[in-house]
């Protein structure tokens, strides 16, 4: 059993390119199998399967691509999902948000039956591992995309909000960090919905062209599937502005067309990308997460390879000791001789396969060792 995985990702894949895969992948009805991931900056696609398997499912889910993924296969297709899980792969090193969405995609594909068995277990494995890998790492309430957002508002005296989801909250936390917290309105499709803040407004959905209006700094960080103000409400909202606006839009597909204008300075989610400082490398956590993807991998491959050569191997061996005593029971003088003989076989058959076996097992074993021991025993199907 293999294992594929595909990724469209900054900054291999710039702002526009995500843009029109994660419009596909809105448009597209739940895939029956198979781990999907999208984020303001990564779309993830992974199967318990060959890269045919996983071309497939690319074509089911967005047809003509306009960029190719980035593929892996095996042991390094665990290893890109651990290293996403761990925020190794984001451009603030370990940031905070990734892994709980991972989580919360993860929980929703076991939910529907995407994802099970094995597979699920692995997956499991990178969200066990990325709470890890962050212990590692030198802790930092800024340690996310939502604070490199609130830090771009800087002075402003009051922000709007757009969204009430993990990335909306995350923002609001940034928000109140800053050397001078902002006065903050929240702008949301559900407002009944949002935990109270003390001092945050929450407003309905409807309040978000008045906002945009009137408010100097708007942070958009909903995930909606399209845009929640039209380029008309948009040019309306802000015709009769006479101070500038600082438009943040962290959404993918983005909440807004970028727009230019001497009052208004769009800032989209590559914008803050770029603008994120990469902590200094943990080795430690790299290591750790590295190791433990291989480990996962190893077996989850163990299962579906080292298992059934050891089954057949212990099969064929059977089958050897009773051809065995069919062979010889007629020449023996007493009957109860039999099982003796029997037994004899047996063992020297088990004897003779415990190195074979006993090396399968082994962490350390060459990547060909199962091929090897399968022709050389003449264990097919595996």
């Amino acid at each position: 059993m293999e294992l594929s995985a595909a990724s469209f990702s900054y900054p291999q894949h710039d702002g526009p390119t995500r843009a029109a895969i994660t419009r596909r992948l809105l448009d597209s009805p739940d895939p029956e199998e198979g781990f999907l991931l999208s984020t303001c900056l990564r779309v993830e696609v992974a199967v318990a399967g060959p890269v045919s398997r996983l071309e497939s499912l690319l074509a089911s889910l967005f047809g003509e691509v306009p960029a190719p993924p980035q593929v892996w296969t095996g042991e390094e297709a665990v290893r890109h999902l651990y290293r996403v899980a761990a925020g190794l792969e984001s451009p603030i090193l370990g940031e905070q948000e990734i892994l709980t969405q991972f989580r919360q995609s993860l929980i929703g594909a076991e939910a529907s039956g995407q994802v099970d068995g094995l597979f699920a277990r692995l997956l499991e494995g990178a969200v066990a591992v990325g709470r890890q890998a962050r212990e590692l790492l030198p802790g930092s309430p800024h340690n996310s995309m939502a604070a490199v957002a609130a830090q771009v508002v800087g002075t402003a005296e009051s922000v709007a909000v757009l969204g009430s989801g993990i990335m909306a909250t995350a923002v609001l936390d940034g928000l109140s960090l800053l050397p001078a917290p902002p006065r903050v309105t929240v702008v949301a499709r559900h407002p009944e919905k949002v935990a109270e803040r003390p001092g945050v407004e929450v407003l309905a959905f409807d309040h978000a062209p008045r906002v945009i209006a009137e408010y100097p700094a708007v942070i958009s960080a909903t995930s909606a599937k399209r845009r929640l103000v039209d380029d008309a409400e948009l040019s309306a909202a802000v015709r009769d502005r006479e101070f500038p606006l600082l438009l943040v839009d962290m959404a993918m597909p983005p909440d807004f067309r970028p727009t230019v204008g001497d009052l208004i300075t769009y800032v989209a989610i590559d914008d803050l990308a770029r603008m994120a400082d990469r902590r200094p490398r943990s080795n430690d956590a790299d290591v750790l997460v590295e190791t433990t993807a291989a480990e996962a991998y190893r077996t989850f491959r163990d299962h579906h390879e080292v298992g059934p050569l050891i089954g057949g191997l212990m099969a064929g061996a059977d089958d050897i000791v009773e051809s065995t005593v069919r062979r010889f029971s007629g020449r023996l003088h007493n009957t109860a001789d039999e099982a003796l003989l029997r037994q004899s076989a047996h063992t020297v058959a088990r004897t003779l396969l415990a190195g074979p076996v006993s090396y399968l097992k082994t962490a350390d074993r060459a990547p060909e060792a199962i091929d090897v021991i399968a022709e050389a025993f003449g264990v097919e199907d595996v």
